[in-house]
């Protein structure tokens, strides 16, 4: 399953992206789980998965760095009451 990527509402472009790049790691996580839940997966296949599991959550973690916190406080303070 894809989704169309589109512009997501927000006032900063690198924030825009940033989003789009967490969604599409997103999905891959989710695809990730979703192979692990099949049966007769060799321990190769499991390996595999479970790798790129990993990378894809080391991935997702460096999204939560001070960069990423002050665009979405930013975002945040843009907003009318």
């Amino acid at each position: 399953m894809q989704i169309v990527e589109k512009k997501i509402n927000t006032q900063n472009e690198t924030l825009n992206a940033l989003l789009l790049e967490l969604q599409e790691e997103c999905q891959q996580v989710i695809s990730l789980i979703h192979q692990l839940q099949l049966t007769d997966l060799s321990d190769r296949q499991r390996g595999k998965i479970l790798s790129e599991l990993l990378v894809s959550s080391i991935h997702l973690n460096t999204h939560c760095d001070e960069e990423w916190q002050n665009l979405i406080t930013d975002e945040l303070q843009s907003l009318s009451d």
